[in-house]
């Protein structure tokens, strides 16, 4: 038959603490119910990463032309002429070979005619891309200037994507010139890092801007073969994370007055993906970032389109999906770990592993790039809830058992002893376990007479202040009070401390309970017709198996064991043997130098082997003054 585990009140309370968590944690990996918490969390995480995982070098495919100040100063205030912007994106593909070129500015309405004609003449013949931005906010009146462009038509296979309430986009509306959205995402904090890779707007979609200037052509190969939104990056939220690894110092930066002038290096834009944008402060066209609060839009773009060309040749999908799944199966890992520890009670060595779990993992986060970065606060889901929850439910009930201890078992050992277990917390000591030790019986002589011949009150007075002294004199040598069995009382030495002396001790507990025998006598504690008060005690050491034992309803700590049986024996033969105190064979050897003389050697009673006895080799004063 199979046994039934019964679990603890306790081991409850850890399983659904397990199965909450486990829960949360599966929620948390498909993205569902996050709180704001772990939201903010996550960030922190991404943002520490981000900032310790910078590179130094300086982008080789990626160049920044700024309308900076000095542009501005030296041609003329914004807005520039259309007409201007045409000749820098011209001179751009004519004169430097740029791959493609990206206009991070939006002309939202119409200028000079001829302007507008010259900058869509490049845009026909040049992989060109314009910016547009979309609105999400929940208004009566979106915002809704200029023309989209870029479209993309809906198909069922495309990605969830933010949808959108509003636009600004440009002056013109001609599917042959390219357009890609420059809408930033800003979370909870105002900092953007992640990006939409696709807008919903009304029945079409709209790429982002570093998507475009991947996928813009010229002429009709820009019809052929348009790109799929299903190729576009993105998370189960439809946003794509943008991995920030480089600063505005480390692209390539060229004033735009310089391209205009054609002074510009031509080794540094020739076959080159070109963002145009400004760093000007009067423009403000500025984000919050991970990297820094205050950086020029165009970098993040830059950083999106290094992005892109990085999947082109980055990892393979199995790489990606051992990414995607590393967080949850380290999150699932660590509880699994945590929650075996806690059941263990290993409280000293579960709060280590929960700190060097979230140690690890943030050395895997600086490692491993390719982590989703809405997944990296996952794995610390453990952690903080053992630290919050589990530790606190920990600490209550270890404080409650080692309460409950106390109270049950402050009757069986001197406080000295209590006291030393429950500093070390060590509440396995009363577990069944095979140990050596010492018993003692004490027993009142005659007590039965005793009960026929004084009055009840008078009897349980007389046998309170024998067992009190005689109790004291257990504690006195640190030994632990088994039972008390009507008129005698039971006790050992060497558990549940360890206490190689056991039988030393138990011998100065007999000569002590002699002691107080004799003082009690003197006091002239009222017996029947002047009888003295006697005491005879057994003494034994060996083997036995001492924790609480008993029935599955009660239990007690005491001691059982062939050595337990031999104590009793001697303590009833010590009348036959006309003595206060015989001693066991194995407690004489225990206890060489100690004054004891051998007086026979005997068979007791329900026993088959001969045991050699011994009494105290003391004075016969003293004996009389015990008798």
């Amino acid at each position: 038959m199979v046994e039934v585990v019964r679990l603890s009140r306790l081991d409850r309370l850890r399983l659904a603490i397990f199965g909450l968590t486990l829960l949360a944690t599966c929620l948390l990996a498909a993205r569902v119910g996050a709180p704001p918490l772990y939201a903010r969390l996550g960030y922190a995480l991404d943002d520490w990463r981000q900032a310790h995982t910078l590179l130094a070098a300086t982008d080789t495919r990626v160049v920044l032309v700024d309308i900076d100040e000095h542009s501005i100063d030296a041609i003329g205030p914004w807005p520039w002429p259309r007409a201007l912007i045409a000749q820098l994106a011209r001179t751009l593909f004519v004169q430097y070979g740029t791959r493609s070129v990206g206009l991070d500015i939006l002309f939202p309405e119409a200028s000079q005619p001829a302007d507008d004609a010259a900058l869509l003449d490049v845009a026909r013949h040049y992989p060109l891309v314009f910016a547009q931005t979309f609105s999400f906010a929940a208004t009566d009146h979106p915002p809704r200037v200029g023309q989209t462009g870029g479209a993309l038509s809906m198909r069922s296979s495309a990605p969830p994507m933010p949808v959108a309430s509003g636009f600004v986009g440009n002056f013109f509306s001609d599917a042959d010139v390219c357009v890609g959205h420059v809408t930033p995402h800003t979370s909870a904090d105002g900092v953007v890092r992640t990006v939409a890779p696709l807008i919903r707007y009304g029945a079409h979609l709209y790429p982002m801007f570093a998507w475009q200037l991947l996928a813009c052509r010229t002429g009709t190969a820009r019809q052929a073969a348009p790109p799929d939104p299903a190729a576009l990056p993105g998370e189960t939220d439809g946003l794509f994370h943008v991995p920030f690894r480089r600063t505005a110092a480390n692209y390539d930066v060229i004033p735009a007055v310089d391209v205009l002038a054609g002074s510009a290096p031509e080794g540094l834009l020739r076959g080159r993906y070109v963002v145009v944008g400004s760093s000007a402060l009067g423009l403000n066209d500025h984000i919050a970032s991970p990297i820094d609060p205050w950086l020029p839009a165009m970098v993040v773009h830059a950083e999106l389109l290094d992005a892109l060309l990085d999947l082109r040749s980055g990892p393979g999908a199995s790489s990606l999906a051992f990414a995607r799944w590393l967080p949850l199966a380290w999150a699932i890992v660590s509880l699994a770990l945590l929650a075996w520890l806690s059941r263990q009670r290993r409280a000293l060595l579960t709060l280590p592993v929960a700190a060097a779990t979230t140690a690890l993992w943030l050395c895997v986060q600086l490692w491993l790039r390719a982590l989703p970065a809405d997944q990296l606060a996952l794995p610390l889901v453990p952690a903080f809830v053992f630290v919050f929850v589990q530790a606190p439910l920990e600490w209550i009930a270890s404080l409650v058992a080692m309460r409950a201890f106390e109270r049950r078992f402050s009757q069986y050992l001197p406080q000295s002893v209590l006291s030393h277990i429950m500093r070390r917390s060590d509440q396995d000591a009363l577990k069944p376990q095979r140990r050596q030790i010492t018993v003692l019986f004490a027993d009142i002589e005659g007590y039965t007479m005793l009960a026929e011949q004084m009055p009840p009150e008078q009897l349980v007075a007389m046998t309170e202040v024998v067992l009190t002294r005689l109790t004291q004199c257990v504690y006195d040598t640190e030994g632990t009070l088994d039972k008390y069995m009507g008129d005698a009382l039971m006790a050992f030495w060497g558990a549940p401390l360890e206490q190689p002396d056991h039988a030393r001790r138990a011998l100065d507990c007999a000569q002590a309970m002699l002691r107080e025998v004799a003082a009690i006598n003197r006091d002239a504690v009222a017996l029947p017709h002047g009888r003295a008060l006697r005491v005879r005690i057994g003494v034994n050491s060996g083997s036995a198996m001492v924790g609480e034992l008993g029935s599955a309803s009660r239990q007690s700590y005491t001691v059982i064991g062939d050595a337990v049986n031999v104590a009793s024996r001697l303590q009833e033969y010590a009348r036959t043997a006309s003595t206060d105190l015989l001693v066991g064979q194995e407690t004489a050897r225990l206890t060489a130098g100690y004054p004891l003389r051998m007086i026979s050697e005997v068979t007791l009673r329900g026993r088959g082997a001969p045991e050699r006895l011994f009494v105290l080799d003391e004075p016969e004063a003293m004996l009389d003054a015990v008798r």
